[in-house]
């Protein structure tokens, strides 16, 4: 089966990005420790205020199921329900 490959991007509110990287790196750590996941970054935008890519590679679709359902992503998703200016943009990618 092949991997699952996502690319995000997240805009912070004006004024937020520094709380949106602590969300986003708690999350890693989390994630990072899950047996699924091969890889899991975040980076802000060089050239673009506010803005946070991300990078996931999980070892299949069940493995991000697993992830989804962690309370670490609950409680980040919590988290930034009040942190973004809008939704994000998910990309998955072909392996």
């Amino acid at each position: 089966m092949a991997r699952t490959i996502i690319f995000t991007r997240l805009v912070a509110r004006p004024g937020n990005l520094d709380e949106l990287l602590a969300a986003l790196d708690e999350l890693a750590v989390a994630t990072r420790a899950e047996p699924g996941c091969e890889m899991f970054v975040v980076h802000p935008a060089r050239d673009e205020t506010d803005v946070v890519l991300g990078y996931e590679v999980f070892v299949d679709d069940d493995a991000v199921a697993a992830h989804r359902a962690t309370d670490a992503v609950a409680h980040a998703r919590a988290q930034l329900d009040e942190l973004l200016a809008e939704p994000p943009i998910i990309t998955y990618a072909l392996d």
